[in-house]
């Protein structure tokens, strides 16, 4: 590839923006760029966005969510993956539900339902990828917070505070714990418990009672509130008639101290050069603070000052001097002052600034040479900016004065973050500065209803009419959702829209607050706010020195197809491989069998199975002779690991009352469904009693958190003995063993409860597991063992597990999940019970009819979704209809839509209209 040297421009269609270099064998640029080629080709980037059809929810709703996945700079549906997973994940940073859905041209549609069996008031994250997306890592994912709240059951509201008291050097931290009746009435003198928790595992445990307001304190371990992460404190109240009702909280860091950042534009501080200079300021609830100040010189003389203006953000300029340094003298909105330094200026280099709210089609790019640099006569810097690995624009410049101005046509560049990057003569990068391109290369949608004002239950009718910026019609893919936001107030800059998510949020660093504040209502302020954005928070794509290096690590994970191929060895006991064996797959209940041969290294593979929820397989191993002396071992799947929440300014301390109306709602709701003897909503209200079922057979699962604790073995710890591990868990409150004899397996140990006086009914994967063959699993090493529950306050937890065996009260119950989530009851490694993830059911939204008002539903309509519709495409025309009927309700009615078409072009539009 070899270029021509030049200060000036062309175009060049292959690599879409714009190349100016020579050609010079081994020219470090060529190199540069051919990298960034390279890694844009092998890394091809998905993003996922959901969209939910309301901001939060209560137990007993059902989550509506449609996922959208793009590919590249220009947002396009991928054709890449053929499955995505989403994920509903705890306070405890666990996986409470897991949903593989198939995708089809980029698009899928599921709900999650918030069970009162497995959901408490909390705040929980959706988290979206596919497996192509685990090669970048988590932090690429989808990833949202969002409150549940609780309704029909709940007789206990709570909030909590954080106190800090200063402790020498250390910072004491008091979780303060409110506890009040839905009237605000407090639960005064009412003994509660606690336990700290991080994960799974237990920190701390404790007790005590409310004082006359209704407030615990609560210390927290210095260790613990420092780090916060996935800590949590889970307290048990009890109220009337012994009544013990669960609450978490997440746990705050150990600081009220506001966290200032100082970040240089382009990276660095140069003497003698101004320099605009980002200043972040956060809370220790992870939102921005406004916070002002000035900068001195180490003479104590202002040489500026400094003003966050919007949401902590903020910025002043800088000429710093050689032999000077420089200190932020800072204010809080408290009135304290605290003096923080400033990164130290450099007396070599370069600045690189950039103006892209200029009005027009162009970017104007500034370097600032210092004076050292000027001293060595002309130098050559190239100029390259790239959007998702996609060359935009690259020029190489000569510098040989203090600032040297660049304008950049931008007309071709795509809406979203462009990086800018300086690179030396050798290829080095010197500076890095991220821009927001906000263009109007989207849809324009238009909503409309024929009238403003609306009765209860009446009919609505729905236009919607896509268009492009010049007015042409437009086909697209749109998902609506309807809302009462009397019901469901929210505050729509907060939200996470489709702009927000796959134009910035996917491509930045860091938690973004009110993402949705940057698309909802574009200005100058909004986009000047955007801005200061970008300069405070970096790119996370990749870093040019690894580019350069080829310190690429190839991808480990294959992009998934819709269709699965189940893959796996033959190999003779003694670990060697079985040419030539016969391999069968079965499902009795599809009446399906296939058989296939292995490969002279034992490889096998059953191709292109569509594989849906529940389905299970067994697979029978054979030598060419018919021999059974062999085992199957089958490709895992490595499930991806939860991750702490960063989301941390999402996070709300006090959910019942942010999200009253909501609560208030689904409690008429769910008591006049009960006055009619129905019920709904995922919801089992008090009084509701659980009979025994049934012997089904399977025993069914409950949340962990309606565990009495849980044990999850650490592969890094070596514990010896399945049962020696469960003996030395951390925290042990639940098992002991006792040796007795058995007539007929001889010697035995028996689990029983710590205080002796229950003996576990063991299961393993839903089996209910005789005790001689728990023996076997006991002195095992453990390491098919995945998760352990250990389950004895609650028979309703008992039964529930047992799948109604042993009757209203029965015993303890130790439930064993193994990783395969196949256990084998009768070892025989010639044949392997495999149950591959398989892809969800996908239930339609209900949407009821009031056309003949003589047969209508004696019940109220009290939806707070009216509703939800994953799959409205527009004509030829750009135009599309729906209709549905309002609810029992009146209020502000929200529409909301969101869509893509197929060349990336992205939607959304906000229609609202009254229902009296």
């Amino acid at each position: 590839m070899k270029l021509k040297r030049s200060i000036f421009l062309f175009c060049s269609i292959a690599f879409i923006g714009i190349v100016a270099f020579t050609g010079r064998d081994e020219d470090p640029i060529e190199k540069l760029l051919a990298s960034l080629q390279s890694w844009a080709e092998n890394n091809p980037q998905e993003k996922v966005y959901l969209h939910t059809d309301k901001p939060y929810y209560t137990v007993g709703d059902t989550i509506w969510f449609k996922t959208y996945v793009t590919i590249g700079s220009k947002h396009q549906l991928s054709a890449l993956s053929g499955a995505v997973y989403v994920e509903l994940i705890n306070e405890g940073d666990s996986i409470a539900q897991s949903l593989k859905l198939p995708l089809m041209a980029g698009m899928a549609k599921g709900s999650i339902v918030l069970s009162d069996t497995a959901i408490r008031e909390g705040n929980y994250r959706l988290r979206a990828y596919t497996q192509w997306m685990r090669n970048a890592g988590p932090e690429y994912f989808y990833d949202k917070t969002f409150s549940v709240g609780n309704s029909a059951a709940n007789t206990v509201f709570a909030k909590i505070d954080y106190i800090y008291a200063k402790d020498g050097a250390q910072t004491k931290v008091t979780a303060l714990i409110k506890y009040t009746d839905q009237k605000g009435s407090p639960y005064a003198d009412k003994a509660v418990r606690y336990e700290l928790k991080e994960g799974y595992k237990s920190i701390a445990t404790g007790g005590g009672k409310t004082n006359e307001s209704g407030e615990l304190s609560i210390s927290l371990p210095s260790s613990k509130s420092e780090k916060a992460g996935s800590a949590y404190i889970l307290t048990r109240i009890t109220i009337a008639d012994g009544e013990n009702v669960p609450k978490s909280f997440p746990i705050k860091r150990a600081s009220q101290q506001t966290d200032v950042q100082f970040f240089p534009e382009g990276g660095n501080l140069v003497n003698d050069i101004w320099t605009k200079v980002g200043v972040k300021a956060v809370g220790a609830n992870g939102l921005g603070v406004s916070v002002q100040g000035v900068i001195i010189d180490n003479e104590n003389k202002e040489v500026s000052r400094l003003e966050t203006k919007h949401l902590g953000m903020g910025y002043f300029n800088l000429k710093s001097e050689q032999g000077k340094t420089y200190q932020a003298k800072i204010t809080y909105p408290d009135g304290s002052v605290n003096t923080l330094k400033l990164p130290n200026a450099a007396n070599e280099g370069y600045v690189l600034s950039v103006y892209h709210n200029t009005g027009g089609d162009t970017i104007l790019v500034r370097i600032g040479a210092g004076s050292s640099i000027l001293k060595k006569g002309d130098q050559v810097v190239s100029l390259v900016a790239q959007s998702e690995g996609d060359l935009q624009y690259a020029v190489d410049i000569h510098i040989n004065k203090a600032l040297t101005s660049v304008p950049i046509p931008s007309k071709g560049f795509p809406s979203g973050i462009v990086q800018f990057a300086l690179f030396s003569e050798s290829g080095d990068p010197l500076n890095e500065r991220i821009v927001f391109v906000q263009k109007n290369d989207h849809m324009d949608l238009k909503v409309n209803s024929s009238k403003k004002e609306y009765s209860l239950r009446e009919k609505v009718e729905i236009e919607l009419n896509a268009q492009d910026a010049s007015g042409n019609p437009l086909v697209g893919n749109f998902s609506v959702s309807v809302i009462n936001e009397d019901v469901v107030p929210s505050d729509e800059t907060t939200e996470n829209s489709i702009f927000s998510q796959l134009l910035l949020s996917s491509d930045i660093k860091g938690y973004i607050e009110k993402p949705n504040y940057y698309f909802h209502n574009p200005t100058d302020e909004t986009r000047a706010n955007l801005d200061i954005l970008m300069l405070t928070q970096g790119y996370r794509r990749f870093v040019w020195k690894d580019l350069i290096s080829n310190k690429q690590v190839p991808p480990v994970y294959k992009a998934e197809k819709l269709v699965t191929n189940i893959t796996g060895k033959l190999m003779t006991l003694n670990n060697k491989p079985v040419a030539d064996g016969k391999v069968t797959l079965i499902n009795n209940k599809l009446g399906l069998v296939l058989d296939t041969i292995s490969d002279g290294k034992g490889k096998f593979k059953f191709s292109n199975l569509l594989i849906t929820e529940g389905i299970d397989f067994t697979i029978q191993g054979r030598t060419a002779n018919n021999g059974k002396r062999l085992e199957i071992q089958i490709d895992k799947f490595v499930e991806q690991d939860a991750t702490p929440n960063i989301n941390i300014g999402d996070i709300n301390s006090d959910i019942p009352k942010a999200l009253m109306a909501s609560i208030e709602n689904s409690v008429k709701q769910d008591l006049d469904m009960q006055k009619h003897g129905r019920m709904g909503r995922g919801q089992h209200l008090k009084e509701v009693r659980i009979e025994a079922s049934k012997l089904p057979k399977f025993g069914n699962t409950i949340h962990e958190n309606q565990a009495d604790q849980v044990f999850r073995p650490d592969s890094r710890q070596n514990c010896g003995t399945f049962k020696d591990c469960l003996e030395k868990m951390n925290n042990n409150k639940s098992v002991r063993f006792d040796q007795i004899m058995a007539e007929d397996c001889g010697p035995m140990w028996v689990a029983r409860t710590l205080s002796g006086d229950g003996v576990y009914a063991v299961t393993i994967d839903g089996w209910i597991l005789e005790s001689c063959d728990f023996q076997e699993l006991l002195l095992g090493d453990g390491s098919n063992i995945s998760k352990v529950y250990f389950v004895y306050d609650s028979y309703a937890m008992r039964a529930r597990l047992l799948g109604g065996r042993f009757g209203l009260k029965p015993p303890p119950v130790m439930a064993i999940y193994t990783k395969s989530g196949n256990f084998r009851q009768k070892y025989d490694p010639s044949v392997v019970y495999y149950a591959p993830k398989g892809f969800a059911s996908v239930k339609e939204f209900y949407v009821p009819k009031y056309d003949h008002p003589e047969i209508n539903s004696p019940l109220a309509d009290l939806r707070s979704t009216i509703y939800w519709s994953p799959a409205t495409v527009t004509d030829k025309e750009g135009k599309a209809r729906l209709s549905y009927f309002n609810s029992d309700n009146k209020g502000a009615y929200r529409v909301t839509v969101e869509g893509i078409n197929a060349d990336g072009l992205l939607g959304r539009q906000v229609y609202r209209y009254q229902v009296k």
